[in-house]
């Protein structure tokens, strides 16, 4: 599993778009991931009891809005 990082300059927005994506989520659980796209994804499949598949989905769409690479994103699980 890859563990890549969000930009600093892309982290601020994306932090809101996951409190909007999934409002199961506090704005301090998403910080304490700190941009880890693994800790991301595990956070949003732990608590919001998702499965696999529509966590990527839904992630990757987030993702690309800030040009992260999809071939490296698909190696998350």
């Amino acid at each position: 599993m890859m563990n890549k990082q969000i930009s600093k300059e892309n982290w601020k927005s994306l932090k809101a778009e996951l409190r909007a994506a999934w409002d199961e989520l506090s704005m301090e659980e998403i910080e304490s991931t700190h941009g880890s796209i693994k800790a991301i994804f595990g956070l949003v499949q732990q608590k919001c009891e998702l499965h696999e598949e529509e966590v990527k989905s839904k992630l990757m769409t987030l993702l690309k809005k800030y040009e992260y690479p999809p071939t490296r994103f698909q190696k998350i699980s």
